[in-house]
């Protein structure tokens, strides 16, 4: 990345802004449902929305991952009968595997136990399919040099949404429940998707959208299945520990406590994954280009600003992180450990979090997917033990571990290769 212009650098701010707030939307949320739900009402509502997320990854097969590699190519190409087709082909794919996932999500959930056993995961799996066209409609338009209208449908109205019809609940008549939890869950994301189509409408050339649409089906599905892969990789990691738990644990109230802990450890990531496609699309044409000192510039600079909140975040958590799991409930209090491990992990993540997609995009990606998959299967190896063990404190381990191996290594051999971009005349394979 060259770097940052004025329009830029307003553009980072606003979503390091947005960011802060979607964290306080979010953990608002959270608090609101665990003091309203209790420990075992929290329980089913936060593995529903786990095992949601991760199938909502899987649901949009990577296409808006590969959206924010190609559809900036394809702009410089000028192939915009192509960038209208595969715009068309994401949309189709998704709605056709969300269906499919949401299906079998509901029977299997039936006919485990001949009942449903958690009513709030057989509700949210029906909003799978727009969970899936927003999350990736909103990388559409990140990828359309739109980050701030993007964050706004994921950062706030999505959250937002959820918190207010929650809050609308609370103070009804009516007792909150999880069901009724993910009900408001899933109404914000129908916002979202409604936002995602308007903004798409706003921000695709006029010339694209009249294009004659261009199919390259097998070109598309071999190029999306290493961002598929990866992302779902991704979701299972951050959200397969409170599954897990939800077997293994030998105290009632430890899913939610993990939980707690996550959702509040996590926050930093939200900054890196909201900057980050601001500046992917940037990093794609700048590989079109063969402009490595503009990467090795655009770097620095994002790691020195990156590198001061995270200090801060960690601070923050390391000395009022007992009182910010306090507003959970009392009970919560005991996440602290998990919270700080957690923490520690998902900073080193964020520092790292364009390493993958960088190597992706230098056909790297049999080594970022190796070595993700590596990294969830640690993960789970290490939480069956651990968390049964230690609950959410093992839980805490067996995803920071793991989590902080991988990315310094790819940390390291993106630099590497950078490196040897740079020294190379040489253009590297795209």
């Amino acid at each position: 990345m060259t770097p940052m212009s004025e329009t830029q650098s307003k553009q980072t701010v606003w979503l390091l802004v947005f960011s802060l707030v979607s964290f306080g939307l979010s953990f608002a949320t959270a608090i609101l449902f665990a003091r309203a739900l209790g420990a075992d009402g929290y329980d089913d509502y936060a593995v529903a929305v786990s095992s949601a997320v991760i199938l909502a990854t899987l649901a949009e097969m990577g296409t808006g991952k590969y959206a924010l590699r190609i559809m900036p190519a394809y702009a410089e190409r000028g192939e915009l009968s192509a960038a209208n087709g595969y715009l068309r082909f994401s949309a189709g794919l998704i709605l056709i595997v969300s269906i499919v996932l949401a299906v079998v999500g509901v029977f299997w959930e039936y006919l485990e136990d001949g009942e449903f056993g958690n009513y709030a995961l057989g509700i949210v799996l029906l909003f799978l399919p727009v969970m899936a066209w927003v999350g990736a409609g909103s990388e559409f338009v990140t990828a359309n040099r739109a980050a701030i209208r993007s964050a706004f449908i994921t950062r706030l109205l999505v959250p937002g949404s959820t918190l207010v019809l929650a809050l609308a609940w609370t103070i009804s008549p009516y007792q909150l429940t999880a069901p009724l939890g993910v009900l408001c869950y899933g109404a914000g994301w129908l916002l979202g998707l409604v936002a995602v189509y308007h903004f798409l409408q706003q921000t695709t050339p006029e010339e694209v959208r009249a294009a004659q649409a261009v199919h390259r089906t097998r070109e598309w599905l071999a190029s999306i299945w290493p961002f598929l892969y990866f992302a779902l990789l991704i979701s299972v990691l951050a959200k397969v520990g409170v599954i897990i738990l939800e077997f293994v644990a030998t105290e009632e109230a430890t899913v939610a406590i993990y939980s707690a802990a996550a959702e509040t450890g996590t926050f930093i990531y939200i900054v890196a994954k909201s900057t980050d496609k601001l500046f992917l699309p940037t990093v794609s044409t700048m590989l079109e280009r063969n402009d490595q000192a503009g990467l090795v510039v655009g770097r620095r600079g994002r790691w020195a600003w990156l590198g001061s909140i995270c200090v801060g975040f960690l601070l923050v958590v390391f000395l009022f992180g007992k009182d910010i799991l306090g507003l959970f409930g009392p009970e919560f209090v005991k996440g602290y450990a998990a919270l700080c491990i957690i923490a520690v992990a998902t900073a080193v993540w964020t520092m790292a979090s364009l390493a993958p997609a960088y190597l992706k995009y230098i056909k790297r990606r049999r080594f970022v997917l190796v070595g993700t998959t590596l990294t969830v299967l640690v993960h789970v190896g290490l939480c069956i033990p651990l968390g049964y063990h230690f609950g959410a404190t093992g839980a805490a381990l067996s995803y920071a571990i793991p989590v902080i191996v991988l990315y310094l290594t790819m940390a390291v051999v993106a630099t590497r290769e950078l490196r040897r971009m740079n020294d190379s005349d040489n253009v590297l394979p795209l």
